[in-house]
């Protein structure tokens, strides 16, 4: 899951007023200034700007209540783990007693995940734009004199032309995060 919480359902005030996340089902605190949205003459809190984004984005999906309807078939005899604090482990679903968040079905599989297969495709065309790289930059500190048998200004070209894809393609998930 895709949150980024930087708070825990113990750091609600004592007998505040509460209202359930619509997008991720963390109780969260309501207040005046807090992230909300109104949809059809209601007002839903949120817990992060993210989920107050995807709320936006879609609010007839969230409001319906549909998010929550839409689980995965989930197998007899299978544990739950928080996205947030995976160190948190139970046999049935309901919410992280960290967080509040709702728990998700830790479900084994023998493929790797696709977040895993990205990356690792990202690692290595990043790997194979690094090693010229790094000779480029660095082949005068080795003895490979390459600037010089290039030329400076198509050497820079070249560096520009190398690091770009690593920086902006490879290093784009993190960005976003």
């Amino acid at each position: 899951m895709d949150h980024d919480h930087h708070h825990a359902a113990t750091d609600l005030p004592e007998g505040a007023e509460t209202a359930k996340d619509p997008v991720c089902g963390m109780t969260v605190a309501i207040k005046p200034d807090g992230r909300q949205a109104e949809f059809q003459g209601e007002t839903y809190h949120f817990c992060s700007d993210k989920c107050l984004a995807k709320f936006e984005a879609d609010p007839w999906f969230y409001a319906s209540g549909r998010a929550e309807g839409q689980k995965k078939a989930v197998p007899a005899n299978v544990q739950y783990t928080c996205p947030m604090h995976p160190e948190i482990v139970r046999d049935a679903p309901g919410s992280c007693p960290i967080c509040g968040m709702a728990l998700e079905p830790m479900l084994p599989s023998d493929e790797p995940s696709e977040e895993l297969a990205d990356f690792t495709r990202r690692m290595w065309i990043s790997a194979a734009a690094a090693v010229p790289l790094i000779i480029l930059t660095m082949g005068e500190m080795v003895g490979l004199p390459v600037r010089d048998w290039i030329g400076h200004r198509t050497a820079s070209y070249l560096e520009f032309v190398l690091a770009t894809p690593i920086i902006l393609w490879a290093a784009l998930p993190f960005f976003l995060r």
